[in-house]
Parts: C-alpha cells; structure tokens; sequence
C-alpha cells in the first residue's frame, strides 16, 4: 500500500458500506463500470477490491481484482487508493462526494507537529548539545562557510524571512500495510509513539537545525540592514523590470566619469546576481559601450542610474548613488519598439 487518500461518502453508499453488503455494481454513466467486492481484513476492517465489468455489464475469467480502499467500519471511514479514485468520484452514482488530503501528508503533519510542540522551539529540549557526527559536523561546516549566505540571497530575493522557528522533517513517502492500520485504529497512540522514536533517533538533527537557523538569520539580518549592498538596488532593478513587463528597456550607467545609455534586453536583468552581461545590448549600442569599457567588460547594478521603458522610467538609483559616480560623459541610444 503506497498511499491512500480519505473520502467523504453519499448517504446511500454509506449505507451500503455499513450494511455488509458482498458485492454491488458503481456506475458511469447509463451502465455499471465495476463490480465492487470486500473482504474482511479485521474485526473492523474491510478491503475492497474492483473488478472491471464488461459491455455486456458482466465479468469475465479474464477480469483481475484490483484493490482499491480501506473501510474502517467502526469510524464508517473510507480510505481509497489514488488510483481508484475515478470510479468512484465519476458516474451518476458519484458515491464520493469530497476527496481529502493524502494520508502520507496528515499522518506526516500530525507527526511533525507533536514533535513541533515537544521541542517547543527550544534547544534545551534536546539531550544532545554538541554535533558529534562527522557528516553532520561537514554539512554545519560548510553551511556556515558558505550555504548561510547562499540561502539568506534567496530569501531576501524571495521575500522570504526566516521565521526562526523549529520545523520538524518527519515524512512518510509511503505507508506501509501494518502502520497504515495502527494509525486507523488509534491516531493518537501511533502519533506519539512515532513523534517519540523519531524525536529519540535525531537529536543531533534537531541541533543542527537550531544551529543552521542561527547561521541564516544572522545572514538574513546583515543582508537586510546593508543597505549599501549592491544587492539591495540588484532586487530594486529586477523587481522594477518585473513589475514593468518589458522585454527591452533603455539603461543608463555612470563608470569613471563615463555616462552612457543603451538598449537592452532585460533577461540579465531579472536576475539577482550584480553583474550583467553585456551580449544582450543591442549591436549599436555595444560597439560604443565596449568601446568606452572594454570588448569583454560587464556592467553592474551600482552603476546603473535609470531605467526606462518607452516614456516612463521604471527605475533610478538613490541620489548618493549617482553622485558617487559623477556626472559627465556621453549619452546614446534610443526608446523602446
């Protein structure tokens, strides 16, 4: 059993769940689709099986059972299989009437987020105080050198602030015969009898979380309150283009007394990295910036003192910024298609 998803039911079928029922037709339509058939799995348990049914509304040798749900009699619960769904959500007869979540994905929240209110976001809650593992030793060393600030870029590109709180990874990819019905006869007990075993076999996993989150705030937080980062006015410029939709813009930048403005497409541009290449400038206008910069230079986001787009500027650098870089040189280019 890989996975299952829990269904809410028509009464009328209920009834038929309830009632102990051997077999009956599902429809599509104006004819039946399968033939439905359980077997008692427990004293409270029925799987139940499907087999396809013919044009002429039968079954034939040739007609294999597919397993498609669990029924918990005693909850009146239906558990089908993702796959088996269409027979049952289709038809006239459309005896499910609401399809929830994935059981992999509640057990797995349900599970992280008992572990979640154990640890309470607090490391004292841990038996574990130093990493000791030599590949959990590797991985914090390298976080730290250099997947701090890596992650905290694309946070702050993404407008994502760290949250500082602990966050539980239990995930079940499948569900497996035996727990699936442990958790359906008692959610709770198997809930934290899962929470508890993995809470005991990650203590150091957990630390590192705490000390890999400590890295990325105070990275966030740096990034955040530089303002002078070139990476601030890198966001300004691709949100800028973004928000305009433009495919080619005119860009002026300021470089050693040098002011020059030239036709670009804004690919580069949308990105978060400061340097941007030069081969999206339009062929004119490149032969006078490399002849200015240099055949094989780049331009960089402090340099850029404003953007247009057609008639309206989209972007244009704070005024100490400008003044930085002085205020003489030449211009050339033209408007946008």
């Amino acid at each position: 059993m890989k996975d299952f998803v829990r269904c809410t039911v028509r009464s009328g079928f209920q009834q038929q769940l309830d009632c102990g029922t051997a077999s009956f037709k599902i429809c599509a339509g104006m004819r039946a689709d399968a033939l439905l058939f359980k077997l008692e799995k427990g004293p409270s348990v029925d799987y139940w099986y499907r087999i396809p049914v013919g044009e002429d509304n039968g079954i034939s040798y040739q007609s294999d059972p597919q397993f498609c749900g669990v029924y918990d009699r005693q909850c009146r619960r239906l558990y089908l299989a993702p796959d088996a769904l269409p027979s049952f959500t289709g038809g006239r007869a459309q005896a499910v009437t609401e399809v929830g979540p994935r059981m992999t994905e509640e057990i797995s929240g349900r599970i992280n987020r008992w572990v979640e209110e154990c640890i309470a976001n607090d490391r004292n809650n841990l038996s574990a105080y130093e990493i000791t593992g030599s590949r959990a030793h590797y991985d914090l060393k390298s976080y730290l050198e250099d997947g701090a600030k890596r992650e905290a870029v694309e946070r702050f590109f993404g407008g994502r602030e760290p949250d500082g709180q602990f966050h539980s990874a239990y995930a079940l990819e499948e569900l497996p015969e035996e727990a699936f019905l442990s958790y359906i006869r008692n959610p709770e007990d198997f809930v934290r009898s899962e929470a508890e075993q993995y809470i005991k076999d990650n203590q150091e996993k957990f630390l590192l979380q705490f000390l890999k989150d400590d890295a990325l705030l105070a990275e966030y937080q740096a990034l955040v309150q530089d303002t002078g980062n070139p990476l601030h006015r890198v966001k300004a410029i691709s949100e800028a283009i973004k928000a305009s939709g433009a495919k080619t813009v005119t860009v002026t930048v300021q470089r050693d007394g040098e002011v020059l403005s030239f036709r670009t497409g804004t690919t580069p541009l949308r990105g978060r990295y400061n340097s941007y290449s030069a081969s999206h400038i339009g062929i004119a206008d490149r032969r006078e910036f490399e002849r200015l910069f240099g055949r094989y230079a780049d331009y960089h986001a402090e340099e850029i003192t404003k953007i247009t787009y057609g008639r309206h500027t989209i972007y244009e650098a704070p005024a100490v910024q400008i003044e930085d870089y002085g205020n003489t040189g030449m211009t050339m280019g033209g408007m946008e298609g």
